[in-house]
């Protein structure tokens, strides 16, 4: 590559992340009202924890899942510290609608079992990517209860996911993740717990996830988290996705189909969508989501 196409693919990045940047501060400078449609209680719990700078993404994406559903899913919003509980208190508190509960991430993680807890607090003290460990709490605890589908705020929907997802469920009861545009894996952790699908299929993303009541507990049991300890010590990035990997392949999971949720940069320096999904993970592409809010 010569240096006159490097210097001409540089400026093209950065003029559209400029542009994309344009409507970051536009939207989440004055955040939308969000059109809370008719409670479904027969919905799997969505379940979402963000910290202060992801309130924003959270805003658009639950506004976004409102304009194409009939109806809303319970829903469970937590803070993954102090300031993140008080920040959602303020956008949601005044205004909560039926079925919509805000929760400070430790409240649920003192609802589990004592290894799991020991567990979450070793990762957590791990170093830099410990903070990843709280949403791995809060799935364990949300689990425990009720179907969930735990979601990242950097999801965008663009179509009626909800509709398939129950169409999804009844007919092939199981955990359904998408998959990723790579693999992004804790190499030594998948080494220990031998599932070798893990590298040999396809890339588990885990920004959305579908799981049946206690299928995550029945997969990461007290006994594994326990034999994990080393590894919740010295956690890396991907600790997080390595595990719900395994627990997907061992309870036999289901992909979702690309049209009902992607995970992918294919569109990256193009001034509009080019996805046609139900549901779009922006993981690696959050200036993406601003574009597409």
């Amino acid at each position: 590559m010569n240096i006159s196409h490097r210097l001409q693919q540089s400026l093209k990045f950065r003029l559209f992340r400029s542009y994309c940047n344009v409507f970051r501060v536009v939207k989440s400078g004055k955040l939308p009202r969000i059109d809370w449609k008719p409670l479904d209680k027969t919905l799997p719990r969505l379940v979402t924890i963000v910290y202060p700078a992801d309130i924003p993404l959270l805003v658009y994406s639950l506004r976004s899942l409102m304009r194409y559903g009939k109806t809303r899913p319970p829903l469970w919003i937590i803070g993954d510290s102090d300031n993140a509980y008080e920040a959602l208190q303020e956008v949601f508190g005044d205004r909560t609608p039926e079925g919509l509960e805000l929760w400070h991430w430790e409240t649920l993680l003192q609802q589990l079992e004592p290894r799991y807890q020991k567990f979450i607090k070793t990762w957590e003290n791990s170093g830099k990517w410990g903070v990843y460990s709280r949403k791995f709490a809060v799935t364990l605890a949300a689990n425990s209860t009720a179907d969930i589908l735990i979601s990242d705020a950097d999801v965008l929907w663009h179509g009626n996911f909800l509709e398939t997802l129950q169409s999804l469920r009844t007919a092939n009861p199981g955990i359904y993740a998408g998959k990723d545009y790579g693999r992004a894996y804790d190499e030594q952790v998948a080494d220990f717990l031998a599932e070798p699908r893990i590298f040999q299929d396809e890339a588990l993303n885990c920004g959305v996830v579908y799981y049946p009541q206690q299928d995550l507990l029945e997969q990461i049991t007290p006994e594994l988290v326990t034999d994990l300890l080393p590894y919740a010590a010295k956690a890396t990035n991907h600790l997080e996705q390595t595990l719900v990997a395994y627990a997907f392949w061992q309870s036999g999971g289901k992909w979702f189909d690309r049209d009902v949720l992607a995970t992918t940069m294919i569109d990256d320096l193009k001034l509009t969508n080019q996805v046609r999904s139900l549901g779009r993970h922006y993981a690696g592409g959050k200036h993406m989501f601003w574009r597409d809010a």
